[in-house]
């Protein structure tokens, strides 16, 4: 559904981190880092899942996270998400301006009978607030469950949450929320990657 704009996805390394940016966060490798033009980010994955970043970018995600010991085809829970750099022509566009194209796009894909509601934004662990739309349909399964928004400035990280139909909400929910409050923003220069 997503097109690719940027692939740079790095694998952070433990030995880089400076001691005081680890605080009661686990870092390994499975933890995404991105470094855009203004901010850094790091984006561990819940617990009990992995990064896979290869059948994820073929469906056009630039990662994903999945439980640990599903396969990416028919995993329960698929956190996707996208990094997409804007352009300069596109600089002075509102977060308000891409959050109404997008749910427009979702609901062209889903149909009309799909509900797009936003909810409380969820908070980063470094208190950047991710705007997130809820989507149901009380008619047909939906496996398109929460879509969140992290405006860096120069690059908008889009983060989805996905499920099989035989998953409960409320699980995938859980890990949606805890992925999302690991998430670090930080200035950029502010970790050393080596």
């Amino acid at each position: 559904m997503r097109k690719i704009l940027l692939l740079f996805i790095t694998i952070l390394t433990i030995s880089g981190l400076n001691a005081q940016e680890l605080d009661s966060t686990i870092f390994d490798d499975n933890t995404a880092f991105f470094e855009g033009e203004v901010y850094s980010y790091l984006i561990p994955p819940p617990s009990d899942f992995i990064m896979n970043s290869t059948e994820a970018t073929d469906e056009g995600y630039s990662f994903a996270f999945i439980p640990k010991d599903d396969e990416y085809v028919g995993a329960s829970i698929i956190i996707g998400i996208n990094i997409y750099k804007i352009k300069e022509e596109s600089k002075n566009i509102t977060i308000d301006e891409i959050l109404s194209a997008d749910t427009s796009a979702v609901r062209e894909h889903f149909g009309k009978g799909v509900e797009i509601s936003e909810v409380e934004p969820i908070q980063t662990l470094t208190s950047d607030k991710m705007r997130t739309v809820y989507l149901n349909d009380d008619e047909h399964f939906l496996p398109n469950v929460m879509i969140s928004y992290l405006n860096g400035q120069t690059e908008i990280l889009i983060f989805e949450l996905t499920i099989t139909e035989d998953t409960p909400k409320f699980i995938a929910e859980k890990k949606y929320l805890e992925c999302l409050n690991k998430i670090k923003v930080l200035t950029k220069g502010e970790i050393e990657v080596g």
